[in-house]
């Protein structure tokens, strides 16, 4: 028989059944950011009012490899499969899940390796800023402080930890923000709604919500929402900040100043003739908001 001796076999196909599992993770991770695509599309038909769950069903992973002979591997490949035993997904950083250490005890996540203080504050960061996100119905202004968060995350992580640790941090603060997309498309699923026609406000907002008549305070069986539906506005909005150095305080000033240019013919065409000071009140709550994850950096210490 070829190959190098192993003296447990029970052990072999655990090695190769943790290599296996790795796999999965990494291709459910692979196969989310394809349905978090598909959504981001849904959410276009939502308001052409074909808005359906096209997420799919994930394949049943088999795991009839850990039967294959372990005498084929050699002792590269077998040291692959060892390093990969306990690799978490990225999701391990900021979900309320428990972490198993490796044989080092070292926790092993998306391909990082952190120790117990290091896994705390990577938590730490993560969760700060995410507490400060919306997970519902998603306005512009929660697309620029996801945006702003990101910046944050990945400014904070690239200065605080180890390369590769940031990079496994800054991938899991995206994970964390697409799953706020996720969370807004399984909601509009369950709803019945249509498409604001109005000539104005429907650019911007182009998403009604039936109001079920019990809880109806008007006549209308449709209420007006804040959801952003206008994807060139959303992309550049977070385009807008994504290139702002957002530890520069004057570049701050100026990523204001153009938020506010950005932002008002949208709240304009929310806003009736009569309520247009409302139009300065929502602008000034959403740099408030941009500017609270922004001071995080100041405040945030590991």
């Amino acid at each position: 028989m070829t190959g190098i001796e192993i003296t447990s076999v029970n052990r072999q196909v655990k090695d190769i059944s943790q290599e296996i599992y790795a796999a999965k993770l990494q291709r459910d991770e692979q196969q989310a950011k394809s349905v978090n695509e598909n959504k981001n599309s849904g959410l276009q038909n939502a308001i052409a009012g074909k808005l359906s769950d096209k997420s799919g069903v994930n394949t049943a992973f088999s795991d009839t490899a850990a039967t294959l002979s372990i005498s084929a591997l050699g002792a590269e490949e077998l040291e692959k499969v060892r390093d990969s035993w306990n690799n978490h997904p990225v999701s391990a950083l900021y979900k309320d899940i428990s972490a198993a250490k490796n044989a080092e005890g070292l926790y092993k996540i998306g391909g990082a390796s952190f120790n117990d203080e290091e896994l705390s504050a990577a938590r730490d960061l993560i969760t700060g800023v995410g507490s400060k996100l919306k997970n519902g119905y998603l306005s512009y202004r929660d697309y620029a402080k996801m945006e702003v968060a990101q910046k944050v995350v990945d400014d904070l992580a690239s200065k605080n930890f180890r390369e590769d640790q940031a990079k496994v941090i800054s991938r899991a603060m995206k994970d964390f923000n697409d799953n706020l997309l996720n969370t807004q498309y399984r909601m509009l699923s369950n709803k019945e709604i249509r498409a604001n026609d109005d000539t104005l406000s429907g650019k911007y907002f182009g998403i009604e919500v039936h109001v079920p008549e019990e809880v109806r305070k008007s006549v209308n069986e449709y209420a007006s929402t804040d959801i952003a539906t206008d994807r060139d506005l959303i992309a550049n909005l977070r385009d807008n900040i994504r290139n702002t150095d957002i530890s520069n305080k004057n570049a701050v000033k100026k990523l204001m100043a153009s938020y506010e240019d950005m932002i008002k013919p949208a709240y304009n065409a929310q806003y009736p003739a009569q309520l247009k000071s409302n139009v300065d009140d929502a602008i000034s709550r959403d740099e408030n908001d941009l500017m609270k994850l922004i001071d995080f950096s100041d405040k945030w210490k590991r």
